[in-house]
C-alpha cells in the first residue's frame, strides 16, 4: 500500500507454497487449525493468502497501532505471527496487542506463534538494536453471520 513510514517502517517479501516451502504452510495450517478448534471455532478457507516475510531492523523500523483489513480477498478473521528471530537478536522490536487500556505482549521466543482475531488492535515497537524476523499471514472466510 502506500502507508507512509511514519505508519509502517519494514522491510517485506511474500513467500507462497511450492514445491520448496510447502511443507511449512502444512504445518503452520495444522497449527492454525488446532488453535482455532480450541479458542475460536471460526469458519474459515483458503487458509492462505501467502505468507508476508517481514524484517525489522534498528534504529526504529516499526509498525505503529493498526487492525489487519483484507482488500478484495474475503474477510480476515485470523492474524498470524511467527517470530523467526532469537530474542537476543534485536531490542525493541515487540509485538504488542491493545484490549481497551491493557496491553498485552506476544513472547518473544524463537518459533512461537501467536494467532489472534484481525480486529484486534496491535503493532510492533521500534527496534533499537540488531533485527527482527517473522512470518505474517491471515486466514480468512466466510462473512460472520
Amino acid at each position: 500500500g502506500g502507508e507512509s513510514t511514519a505508519i509502517r517502517d519494514s522491510y517485506v517479501s511474500w513467500m507462497f507454497p511450492n514445491e520448496v516451502t510447502g511443507w511449512v504452510f502444512d504445518r503452520i495450517a495444522g497449527v492454525v487449525q488446532s488453535m482455532n478448534q480450541q479458542f475460536y471455532g471460526f469458519d474459515l478457507h483458503g487458509l492462505f493468502q501467502g505468507f508476508q516475510f517481514t524484517k525489522y531492523t534498528a534504529p526504529g523500523q516499526h509498525y505503529t497501532w493498526h487492525i489487519d483489513r483484507g482488500h478484495g480477498m474475503g474477510v480476515r478473521k485470523l492474524s498470524l505471527s511467527l517470530q523467526l528471530s532469537d530474542p537476543d537478536d534485536y531490542e525493541g522490536g515487540d509485538l504488542e496487542f491493545k484490549f481497551g487500556e491493557e496491553h498485552q505482549t506476544a513472547s518473544r521466543e524463537r518459533g512461537m506463534i501467536a494467532l489472534f482475531p484481525s480486529w484486534t488492535l496491535h503493532r510492533v515497537t521500534p527496534v533499537t538494536k540488531g533485527t527482527r524476523y517473522s512470518l505474517v499471514a491471515w486466514v480468512s472466510g466466510p462473512s460472520f453471520k
